[in-house]
């Protein structure tokens, strides 16, 4: 590392280290002047300046804005480590950082300018919206124009993206410290899933008979095993076991605006599994087989062998967003209320849990990394479960009692 010791003036010494280069490729040097009474000691000094920016204690790059790092870690880090759906997620997040923060030096953004920002952020009206084509004016029952703003829980969407952005130039030692450890973010707002009751799921069974076979074993696969959409799309006639009635989830089925569809892995290691399904989705999934055969056979060699089960005229792999356009029309034209296809792995999880199936078993059926996931998504199931448990024991020791006094009863007599 290349080092300097110029003397300035009676016992006063000019130190430069140069280390490093910032985000445009120019040198970093830093300088301190200090005060020694010989250029022994200077040579002290040097050793304790040179230190503290070998262990970071001193910015050596903080000449980088965020902007630039941003693209730093995205090629050198991220694009290694997250998905690509994940990638552009971070993408434009950081459309909305970048307009605000973007042209700021590592080493100068402090507490307060990340405070600032998730100020502005909770406001109306905030500028450089990445989301402006699908957060649309709300209009009132007067017809006024309510304009709708961030949630406490997206805010701290961009905190988090702040926060491993700035730990990572931390890591790196290119700023000293990390702000955003200084700042809290605002407390997410804990929310329940909606999703239908008994009698509401029991209507959209019966309404679902009508609906073309595709869409009923979607929706039928989806409420009695809780996978996720990508997961579902992903399925392919392989992962099905007749005999076992099973089947295997070891892929997902994405789409970009910019890539198009494609496979990716599971979300997570864990979510790689093998679950049962009911014997009437049984049912469905050979009919479905049959049926997609015989369309197959039509087509001949116009026919894209996939081996996808839920796929296009053509065999090719269907997108993943049919099932949202499909499930939106049908809840329409029956006047059910509005629901996801992510609100049929709610379902699956509040009926097994109110049902009484314990936490790791539904944590395994759902692909969570372990049933601690699963306890925090769904805490109010469980407290709810939890509170039977009171009743039960009451009404266990009651009858006993009960019992007892019969059968004292029964001796005296």
């Amino acid at each position: 590392m290349p080092s300097k010791i110029k003397k300035r003036g009676e016992n006063s010494y000019l130190l430069t280290v140069a280390s490093g280069y910032d985000g445009q490729g120019k040198q970093i040097c830093h300088t301190k002047t200090v005060t020694a009474n010989s250029p022994r000691e200077a040579e002290k000094q040097y050793g304790l300046f040179l230190a503290e920016i070998e262990k970071g204690q001193i910015s050596t790059s903080g000449k980088m804005t965020l902007k630039q790092f941003f693209e730093y870690w995205e090629d050198n880090y991220a694009k290694g480590q997250h998905k690509e759906k994940t990638l552009v997620y971070n993408k434009n997040l950081f459309k909305r950082i970048s307009e605000t923060m973007g042209h700021m030096r590592l080493d100068k953004i402090l507490p307060k300018h990340l405070l600032s920002f998730y100020a502005n952020l909770a406001e109306v009206g905030i500028r450089q919206d990445p989301n402006a084509t699908r957060r649309k004016i709300i209009t009132t029952t007067e017809n006024k124009p309510l304009k709708s703003t961030l949630s406490p829980n997206t805010v701290r969407k961009y905190h988090v993206l702040l926060h491993t952005l700035l730990e990572k130039a931390t890591q790196w030692q290119l700023i000293a410290y990390n702000p955003a450890d200084k700042v809290e973010p605002p407390k997410a707002q804990k929310t329940h899933k909606k999703i239908y009751d008994e009698e509401t799921t029991g209507k959209f069974l019966l309404l679902l008979q009508n609906e073309e076979l595709k869409y009923r074993l979607l929706a039928m696969l989806a409420l009695s095993t809780g996978m996720r959409k990508g997961e579902l799309y992903g399925l392919e006639w392989s992962h099905v076991d007749f005999t076992a009635n099973t089947v295997h989830i070891c892929q997902s089925s994405q789409y970009l605006p910019k890539v198009g569809i494609f496979t990716t892995s599971t979300k997570t290691e864990d979510s790689n599994r093998t679950i049962t399904i009911p014997l009437s989705v049984i049912e469905l999934l050979r009919q479905y087989k049959i049926q997609q055969n015989e369309e197959r056979l039509k087509l001949g060699s116009k026919w894209q062998d996939s081996n996808r089960l839920f796929t296009t005229w053509d065999g090719k792999p269907a997108h993943p967003d049919s099932f949202y356009t499909w499930l939106r029309k049908f809840t329409i034209k029956n006047d059910l209320p509005h629901i996801t296809p992510h609100s049929f792995r709610h379902m699956a999880a509040t009926y097994l849990i109110v049902g009484g199936v314990d936490l790791r078993t539904v944590a395994g059926k759902l692909g969570h990394a372990n049933s601690t996931t699963t306890q925090l998504i769904y805490s109010h199931l469980v407290k709810s479960a939890e509170n039977e448990t009171a009743d039960m024991m009451e009404t266990f020791i009651q009858t006993s009692k009960e019992k007892a006094k019969q059968k004292q009863k029964k001796q005296a007599n």
